[in-house]
């Protein structure tokens, strides 16, 4: 009889251990149909071994790029997922020296604060705004008025801070697509250069601009998503046995494919 408040212990082994809690069935490989070729299971199965959820997100990534009922949002489901895949995999496969992720939506705040606090002496950010758009219209032959004012010493250090976070995450994001694509802490090779065009590609597509932009053929994402899927080969299947077969194969893909 198991007491008020305490859990039942699973049945007992014939050695008089506890059992082990039994196993949640393994899903099902999707059907090797389409665009789930052999060589992607094998990529999802190893993904799947580094993190659960970042391989389920390039099992959707992939059936997000079935040719049948290509469209705008599947490609933006698409485009979501390369990106979190891109920025997540190298933390998850704990490649040394990664920097932390930098946010800067608290110096972009404090900023805010500070221009709010002494908007007696500055004036509504959005007059500022305004007359910045306006010097911007001017004729580029015609030198723009320059405006002289004083400004507090609070709103310099929160500008100032605001640019370093910028900066640094810019830097930041660089050393991880370069642990992603050479698998070692770098932001200087030919193969960052050319993944971080497929990474553009792809950022562009995460948030839908007004108007909506062209849908891209399938080729073209296609073309892509592959390259996308042979640097993640690489460091999950370790299946190119070199970095210098990668840049070869990265440069087979792009003039396959070419660079739009």
């Amino acid at each position: 009889m198991v007491e008020p408040g305490t859990a039942a212990l699973p049945p007992a082994s014939p050695l008089g251990k506890p059992a082990r809690e039994p196993q949640q069935p393994r899903e099902p490989d999707p059907p090797l149909t389409g665009i789930w070729t052999p060589e992607r299971q094998s990529l999802r199965a190893e993904m799947l071994k580094q993190d659960a959820t970042i391989g389920g997100l390039y099992e959707v990534a992939v059936d997000g790029m079935d040719p049948a009922g290509w469209s705008m949002p599947r490609l933006v489901t698409v485009a979501h997922c390369v990106r979190e895949i891109c920025s997540a995999l190298p933390h998850v496969l704990g490649i040394d020296g990664l920097p932390p992720r930098s946010d800067t939506s608290a110096a972009g705040h404090e900023l805010s604060r500070v221009w709010s606090e002494h908007s007696d002496e500055l004036g509504a950010a959005e007059e500022a705004a305004a007359v910045a758009d306006t010097d911007n219209t001017t004729e580029p032959q015609q030198p723009k008025a320059l405006v002289r004012r004083t400004v507090p010493n609070a709103l310099i250090v929160a500008a100032a801070a605001y640019v370093v976070a910028d900066v640094e995450g810019s830097r930041n994001a660089r050393k991880v697509r370069g642990a992603l694509v050479t698998g070692t802490l770098t932001e200087n090779h030919a193969n960052i250069t050319t993944f971080a065009k497929t990474q553009k590609f792809f950022i562009s597509y995460v948030h839908l601009s007004r108007p909506v932009r062209a849908l891209p053929t399938h080729a073209v994402a296609l073309g892509h998503f592959e390259r996308v899927e042979i640097v993640l080969r690489a460091r999950v299947e370790q299946f190119f046995k070199s970095l210098a077969a990668v840049e070869t194969i990265l440069v087979a893909a792009n003039r396959k494919r070419g660079d739009a």
